[in-house]
């Protein structure tokens, strides 16, 4: 079908750029995909390569597994969902109260309705794993159709492919494109790119060559297509549909790959003499009418970034340079990774990224055989074999003697002047018991975890103590915590910059509640609360970038916020005045305001109980 392969001729430059860019960064990656699977397959208990089972396999020893790596592991990730605390969005003056607490509601809705929170778990054990976790933020639009809702997709980590030169760990410092590589089949194609029906019904096989992919169309032999990459459009020639075979089925997948990058784009800006804040439209035409409506001004064009996505499929793009889906109002990628042992400055990507598996590897090894040798000299002591005179036995008596010789009680009956003896075998090599034991030890030093992380001890102990416990035990951790929260972050701003797209003052009113929106001002001055224009004016705030206030994890984790409880539990022991608010804010329990409100109620009706009773019997409310 030549009339298909014309329409490679207009968005050849693109394709090239993907063809190259796409080869640049999957060999740069590929040395580090190998590693990182390798390390994967130890934490979950794949630890013998194929060619070391088959030769044990021979030789008649165990391949045994004792696998201490994912232990380790299960470790520091349950102390993570132990402690895991949500994104808060947090004022950096008094001033910046109201609008924080409105904007960090609706950030916590959108945590609770796309299951954020589960989903950075599987993230974290992802870093854990292999040293790097992707998560990608998409649109569904399934519960609200006109402004949708955020979910967020568990990526592999072999599945995005970010710019090889780029070395920051926030993707938007300077990244200068993204890959993502999805397998899908024609039905999910179509779904996607409707547009392009008619060259993904005739996709034939999974190739970067157009000429490869449709029916009907080949290059001529002896045609120079640079591999595949640049087909020469002029050699295509037409053959019929009987000479072309094809085994598709209906599951087979079609790789795609998504090229995401942030383009510098002309924006033209006014200053809006009522607010003072710049106003940006995309066309001049639109600044002038602005202009000419407010009377004076003056018209400023700069370059701003937009992201950009192209899909290309079998050597065919099926959508060209679209704006992000979440375009106007964040122009980053939608991907979010997790780097547990980061080293920026490495050589290479395999130093560089590395998981709580890297380093554990060895120790592994050095267990499961001594764990098999072991047991192997266990069962050749239980059947260690037989020596003897050829003419000893019958024939049927050595056969016998094979299957029987490990038996205990085995009655041998030989010839008379011949020698037949059991081999005596040797006992269980020292060295061996002690390298397996020595693993043990190494698997704590190498990785630094132990049990203590979560802190469980006597009762009895302080809070203080409990804490410095608790710091000594996950010093080794720090770095990799440290760079969880900073991946929380950068989810975090992206959700902010998200609100006035995913809200309008009417559902986010909905969100915050009708008893915060009664309660949330002074009622002295706004005796009915907020409104909605207040809230509008925040969602424009957010909307023009205009705001004063800083995204972070919420409070303290559970540990912590517990040692602090008994470290004041024994300070109210001592006699301080500490309101029991604040213990049951440190508590951690559910249902905490309710539980406040509760006692505050208490404390009003006994303080009333006692004014009646100090004005005596014969006060009004009193009994006679």
């Amino acid at each position: 079908m030549p009339e298909l392969l014309t329409e490679i001729e207009t968005t050849d430059p693109l394709r090239r750029e993907i063809i190259d860019r796409f080869k640049y960064a999957s060999s740069h990656y590929s040395p580090w995909t190998t590693e990182a699977k390798e390390d994967y397959a130890f934490a979950l208990g794949d630890q013998w390569t194929e060619e070391e089972r088959e030769e044990l396999k021979k030789q008649a020893r165990p391949c045994l597994v004792f696998n201490r790596i994912r232990p380790l592991i299960n470790l520091v990730s349950g102390y993570q969902r132990e402690n895991a605390s949500r994104i808060k969005v947090n004022p950096e003056g008094g001033e910046d109260r109201i609008f924080s607490e409105v904007m960090d509601r609706a950030i916590k809705f959108i945590d609770k309705t796309s299951h954020l929170n589960f989903k950075m778990g599987y993230w974290f054990d992802d870093g854990l794993y292999c040293g790097k976790g992707w998560l990608e933020a998409i649109l569904t639009y399934d519960k609200d159709p006109i402004r949708g809702e955020i979910k967020f997709k568990q990526r592999s980590p072999y599945q995005i492919l970010p710019d090889p030169d780029f070395l920051e760990y926030d993707l938007n410092e300077g990244a200068r494109y993204c890959f993502k590589v999805v397998k899908l089949s024609k039905a999910e194609l179509l779904e996607l790119y409707p547009k392009k029906k008619k060259i993904i019904e005739n996709l034939i096989k999974d190739a970067d060559d157009p000429t490869e992919t449709v029916p009907g169309s080949v290059l001529q032999e002896g045609s120079d297509d640079d591999y595949g990459n640049r087909p020469n459009i002029t050699t295509v020639v037409k053959k019929t549909d009987e000479d072309e075979e094809s085994d598709l089925e209906e599951d087979e997948k079609f790789t795609v790959k998504e090229y995401w990058r942030p383009k510098l784009v002309e924006k033209h800006f006014v200053i809006d003499v009522v607010s003072g804040e710049p106003k940006k439209f995309d066309t001049h035409e639109e600044a002038e009418a602005f202009l000419t409506n407010q009377g004076f001004g003056k018209i400023i064009m700069r370059k701003v970034p937009q992201m950009h996505v192209t899909a290309y499929c079998a050597g065919w793009i099926l959508q060209e340079d679209e704006l992000s889906p979440f375009e106007p109002y964040y122009s980053g990628y939608p991907f979010f990774r997790f780097l547990a042992d980061w080293a920026p400055n490495a050589e290479s990507e395999t130093l560089r990224v590395q998981g709580v598996s890297r380093s554990l590897k060895d120790p592994q090894r050095e267990k499961n055989k001594a764990k098999s040798q072991n047991l192997h000299i266990l069962n050749t002591q239980a059947n260690s074999g037989w020596i003897g005179d050829g003419d000893a036995l019958t024939p049927t008596g050595w056969t016998d003697l094979e299957k029987m010789g490990s038996k205990p009680g085995i009655t041998v009956k030989k010839k008379k002047g011949s020698e037949l003896r059991e081999i005596l075998p040797k006992g269980p090599n020292a060295g061996h018991i002690q390298r397996e034991e020595k693993a043990d030890e190494e698997f704590k030093q190498i990785a630094g975890i132990n049990p203590d992380l979560m802190g469980f001890q006597e009762g009895t102990a302080s809070g203080r103590a409990i804490s410095m416990r608790i710091k000594q035990a996950i010093l080794s951790l720090v770095r990799l915590f440290f760079n969880y929260r900073y991946s929380k972050e950068i989810i975090g701003n992206f959700l902010l910059e998200m609100v006035p797209m995913l809200f309008d003052s009417k559902k986010l009113m909905k969100v915050l509640g009708p008893d915060y929106m009664r309660k949330a001002l002074d009622p002295e001055k706004y005796p009915e609360g907020l409104q909605e224009g207040h809230v509008d004016a925040f969602l424009q705030m957010v909307e023009d970038n205009k705001y004063d206030v800083y995204v972070s994890e919420a409070d303290q984790n559970a540990t912590i916020r517990f040692e602090i409880f008994q470290e004041l539990t024994e300070l109210l022991k001592a006699g301080a005045p500490i309101p029991i608010d604040l213990l049951i804010d440190y508590l951690d329990i559910p249902n905490s305001e309710e539980v406040k409100q509760k006692i505050k109620e208490q404390q009003q009706m006994q303080m009333a109980a006692a004014q009646q009773a100090a004005k005596g019997p014969g006060s009004p409310g009193m009994p006679q």
